[in-house]
C-alpha cells in the first residue's frame, strides 16, 4: 500500500543528481561478472524512478511513495502534460525496483535486458534534464554557446 499523494523533499535538481548516480552505478557495473544482472537493472530503474520523481516535484505534480513506474506516468499525463511516446517503456522497468532484487522472484534477467534498462533510463534522464534544464532561445545575431 502506498502512502497518500504529497509532494516530497528534496529539490527536483537533488532527484535529478541521485538519478544520475544510480545510472552511473549500473553502466559501471554492467559487465561486471560478479554483478547479478538483476542488480543492475535496479538501478536502471531506480535512475528512471528518481529523474521522473524530480520532473514531477519541478511540475508541482504530487506522488505516494512508490516504485510504480507506470502509476508515475499516469498522475504526469493526468496533470495534462504529455508523456513522450519516446518513452513509454519506462513503465517495463517496474519489476526492477523490488522482484529483480530476491531470489525467485523474477526470473534472472538477460544481459540485452540490462542493457535496454540502462537506455530507457539514460533517455529518461535526458528528458527530465531538459525539463530542469531548458536550452535558452536563439537570440537572432548572437552565437550560442
Amino acid at each position: 500500500m502506498s502512502s497518500p499523494s504529497r509532494l516530497t523533499t528534496g529539490s527536483p535538481e537533488d532527484w535529478l543528481r541521485h538519478a544520475k548516480s544510480d545510472l552511473a552505478v549500473a553502466q559501471n557495473i554492467e559487465n561486471n561478472p560478479d554483478v547479478l544482472p538483476n542488480q543492475t537493472a535496479f538501478h536502471a530503474q531506480q535512475a528512471a524512478e528518481k529523474a521522473i520523481k524530480g520532473a514531477m516535484i519541478h511540475a508541482g505534480i504530487a506522488f505516494p511513495l512508490t516504485h510504480d513506474l507506470k502509476d508515475l506516468v499516469k498522475r504526469w499525463t493526468s496533470s495534462g502534460r504529455a508523456w513522450p511516446a519516446a518513452l513509454i517503456n519506462v513503465k517495463t522497468l517496474t519489476p526492477y525496483a523490488m522482484e529483480s532484487r530476491y531470489p525467485g522472484y523474477i526470473h534472472q534477467i538477460s544481459r540485452a535486458e540490462v542493457r535496454a534498462a540502462i537506455e530507457v533510463a539514460e533517455q529518461v534522464i535526458a528528458w527530465a534534464e531538459a525539463l530542469l534544464h531548458p536550452p535558452s532561445p536563439a537570440i537572432p545575431g548572437v552565437p550560442s554557446k
